[in-house]
């Protein structure tokens, strides 16, 4: 079978870029080793309303938890301010069934979804012929443009030939029947001792509470104990939890950074085969499926000039997704760089100085998440906080120039 496109990732990435590629008018077929989309989670279902808009996802009200419209944060030492917008800020939504509707969306444009298909290798000669386990059954399909969609341990990227640093935060997450919490806010606790390089959270999606934690490892706990723990014992969340009413456990790997490059002869990488996320929050879904996006056009570019060499790749999309973002993600690394390396104490006193510089009142100005830049810049230009964050601002040239 040959196609114009195979995307290897059913995830909401490669769905997004199926989407957009088949509503163009392309023969696409999108791989997906797990029998069901959607499953297994891996993430929450927290997203931005402007980063929905930018990714061309109408989210039906049905698959609608609850909206956000601020964040409380919490210090090591219990110093805590809260960020609230009169606007909505965020939408918590359904995951699996967010997924199943992207896949719905690329199907309507045009898309063959094959499911419980494992790629097993690729050859390229002009063309990228793909091995593939179907069920079962192995065959051979094949395309002029092969997308890696398929997550953090990208095996297209290694069969590309494209080096990446191993660098994740693991992140583990329960739902719990009660919480304590506020419906429309969502909490996060900073502290070395319950989450070192990263940080908790407690998100309210409806009738439930989603309650995970991230870490880069460190002091001989895996982030499930490191999660039971803080749940069990943290100074202020224990008091709003019930540890004794978990109703599901989802857990994954975040990717830090990513490759050098995201493109090689008739191959690119979207979403966290290619280090589309934000290091700060471990979020994906947004910044990858703008990526996806602009993979998309590329793609049909591609199609239209019968060029899919990677020095058409690199100008049609490595550079064009790195211009509409890359200062984003540097931005995130060097919020990810303090979380990493101030102290307990630090963090503290920066909370201190956060509250009475009125950060807490900035953060409900900026309405993209996502895009933490521009915010950044104006927190920086406050004096004592420029001072604190010295230390920190190995990127500063790059985020003030």
């Amino acid at each position: 079978m040959n196609y114009d496109v195979i995307i290897i990732g059913g995830g909401p990435c490669g769905l997004i870029a199926a989407r957009d590629i088949a509503g163009q008018g392309a023969e696409v077929c999108v791989i997906e080793k797990s029998p069901e989309i959607g499953y297994p989670v891996k993430c929450s279902g927290l997203f931005s309303t402007a980063g929905l808009k930018q990714i061309g996802v109408d989210v039906s009200d049905s698959l609608i938890c609850s909206t956000i419209r601020g964040g409380r944060f919490y210090s090591p030492g219990g110093e805590d301010f809260l960020a609230y917008s009169k606007q909505d800020r965020a939408v918590v939504v359904e995951r699996k069934m967010f997924d199943k509707e992207l896949a719905r969306d690329a199907v309507r444009a045009g898309a063959k979804i094959r499911l419980k298909t494992t790629a097993l290798d690729i050859k390229r000669n002009g063309r990228v012929s793909v091995r593939i386990n179907e069920v079962g059954e192995e065959k051979t399909i094949s395309s002029k443009l092969l997308i890696g969609a398929d997550g953090a341990g990208s095996q297209v990227a290694r069969w590309a030939g494209i080096e990446r640093e191993n660098k994740f935060v693991s992140g583990v997450q329960v739902e719990v029947a009660a919480a304590d919490v506020e419906s429309d806010v969502a909490e996060v606790y900073f502290g070395k001792s319950f989450a070192p390089g990263f940080y908790a959270w407690i998100l309210p999606k409806g009738d439930v509470f989603e309650v995970g934690i991230g870490s880069t490892g460190g002091g001989g706990e895996t982030p499930r104990e490191l999660l039971k723990r803080f749940m069990a014992e943290h100074p202020i969340a224990s008091k709003k939890l019930d540890s004794k009413s978990i109703l599901e456990f989802n857990k994954g790997a975040i990717p830090v950074g990513g490759p050098r490059d995201t493109v090689s002869e008739n191959i690119m990488l979207i979403g966290d085969a290619a280090g589309q996320t934000k290091a700060s929050t471990g979020g994906g879904v947004i910044t990858g499926g703008i990526c996806a996006r602009i993979a998309a056009d590329a793609a049909i570019s591609a199609i239209e000039e019968d060029n899919y060499s990677q020095e058409f790749l690199l100008t049609s999309y490595d550079q064009k997704w790195r211009a509409e973002l890359e200062q984003e993600f540097m931005a995130h690394l060097f919020m990810k760089n303090i979380i990493d390396s101030a102290t307990d104490p630090e963090i503290d006193s920066l909370f201190n100085m956060l509250k009475k510089e009125g950060v807490p009142e900035l953060m409900t100005t900026f309405t993209d998440t996502d895009r933490p830049l521009e915010f950044i810049k104006e927190v920086l230009k406050k004096e004592e906080i420029l001072n604190w964050a010295q230390r920190f601002l190995d990127i500063r040239k790059e985020l003030l120039g």
